[in-house]
């Protein structure tokens, strides 16, 4: 079905013409590299919502608020994908580990929101706002338990290793905080280990756990994980720029909130070093000096209109096409090829 207002990437490999990089305008329909694994894809919803059918009505208010906008699903499609054309894993096994890694990423999530003291995300209001931070945090523990315990019924320890590896590296991350520096390097090397952290673990233990599923191929392991490490950073680096450059309605957030809140990303730390002599920027990540009314929205200017936003692009591209190197050993497959279009669709996404 045609979309308008789509956005078609070319792409140079030929083995990726059939999947592309179509992305739909509303961010509401699959993207093409998904069309592989959609029908796998609407099973791991099934599960994911039946997550909320649970005897304790507060609990599955707040599961079914928390669980209500899905997003692009970039975490299950990474299992689905990584275990494809395995027939050694029956697609029961494929759904129950894509929707343990979609639910872990939930739950941090939900813990992200309480304490970000979020009000909103993906435009829609967070469990802490509508019901409390007490009763958010408990909702996150019971995704947790529920990832756990699909991860378990797959009776891998190793997947099971995996998964707790990255919920370590997902607090560790969280709990960096990059602060400036006068030396600005060192405050780059604070936030790419945050960003490895925070996002780029979780999606190497999917792409890694999917590869691993009923399969002992040591290579394949490796290269996944590496790919999905990649990719993450990728990711998180466009998220950044995004933050700066998308609208309120993309984000489902202001415009600059990373820069409201204090936080440095990649965009604002590129133009600092580009503007050794700025106070507004610096004053919001810093603490440095008064911030005054409109005052963020110049910040968000400053650096939306300098080129740090096209070098933060260029390191988020280079990181692309590390992912799809990772997969050069690998045989050529459709399942390869949606990887490789993934990655390219991280760099083009706009939401």
């Amino acid at each position: 079905m045609a979309i308008e207002g789509d956005v078609t990437v070319a792409v140079a490999n030929p083995d990726r013409r059939e999947i592309g990089v179509t992305v739909a305008a509303n961010g509401t329909d699959r993207v093409a590299f998904q069309s592989l694994v959609a029908d796998d894809l609407l099973e791991v919803e099934r599960v994911i919502h039946a997550t909320a059918d649970v005897p304790v009505g507060l609990l599955a208010r707040t599961l079914e608020l928390v669980l209500g906008p899905g997003g692009k699903r970039l975490r299950p499609t990474l299992v689905l994908l990584a275990s494809h054309g395995n027939a050694r894993a029956s697609l029961q096994r494929r759904i129950d580990l894509a929707a343990a890694a979609e639910l872990l990423h939930t739950a941090t999530l939900v813990h992200d929101d309480v304490i970000d003291v979020a009000g909103s995300r993906r435009g829609a209001p967070t469990a802490n706002h509508v019901f409390s931070n007490a009763l958010a945090v408990l909702t996150g523990d019971f995704l947790f338990g529920r990832s756990g315990s699909l991860v378990a019924g797959l009776g891998s320890p190793a997947i099971m290793r995996a998964f707790s590896w990255a919920v370590m590296e997902v607090v560790q991350g969280e709990m960096r905080r990059p602060s400036l520096d006068t030396d600005l390097e060192a405050t780059e090397r604070d936030y790419l280990a945050k960003i490895r952290g925070k996002t780029a673990a979780l999606l190497a233990m999917a792409c890694e756990t999917g590869a691993m599923l009923d399969c002992e191929d040591e290579a394949s392991r490796v290269a996944h994980h590496a790919y999905g490490m990649s990719l993450g950073m990728a990711f998180q680096i466009i998220d950044d720029i995004l933050d700066f450059t998308g609208t309120e309605a993309e984000l489902g957030k202001p415009v600059g909130h990373d820069l409201r809140q204090g936080t440095v990303t990649l965009p604002s730390l590129l133009y600092l070093r580009a503007h050794p002599a700025d106070t507004v920027v610096r004053a919001h990540l810093g603490g440095e000096g008064t911030i005054g009314e409109g005052d963020t929205d110049e910040a968000v200017n400053l650096v939306r209109n300098s080129a740090a936003i096209g070098e933060a692009h260029e390191r988020a591209s280079a990181y692309a096409l590390e992912a799809i190197g990772h997969l050069a050993s690998r045989p050529r497959t459709p399942a390869r090829a949606a990887l490789e279009a993934l990655a390219e669709f991280v760099i083009a996404r706009h939401d």
